[in-house]
């Protein structure tokens, strides 16, 4: 009986050392995008993201004076406010995958904000 246990926890330390062993997979960061509103007008408004793939907006909102700003994608239903320069001046918005397509994009600030430009529109070409 003694060898037959002692063969059973061979055998199942040597399956949990193997499982231990293997290294876990590890995936691809999302892409990130890239855009820049700064006293109500945009750096850019027209970026590209890959199809079928999670992906990120990185905005930088330096110069962007007020807490009024807004970033939509009204297809997707994703509306972010902005934070102003004196905090963080950045926003960070997760897009799922998408397929493969055009989708607009706004950033927009009200006039009673004080910006030079009250935004602008873009588009997201999905390829």
């Amino acid at each position: 009986m003694r060898g037959i246990h002692r063969g059973v926890l061979g055998a199942m330390s040597g399956t949990v050392l193997a499982l231990l062993g293997a290294a876990p997979a590890v995936a691809d960061p999302p892409p990130i995008l890239q855009l820049g509103f700064h006293n109500g007008y945009c750096t850019t408004t027209d970026v590209d993201a890959p199809a079928d793939t999670p992906f990120l907006i990185d905005i930088d909102t330096g110069f962007q004076f007020t807490d009024q700003s807004e970033f939509r994608i009204p297809a997707l239903r994703i509306r972010v406010i902005l934070p102003s320069a004196y905090f963080n001046p950045r926003a960070r918005v997760e897009v799922g995958p998408q397929p493969p397509g055009e989708i607009p994009f706004e950033l927009m600030t009200p006039w009673v904000s004080g910006s030079a430009g009250k935004g602008c529109w873009g588009t997201i070409h999905v390829r």
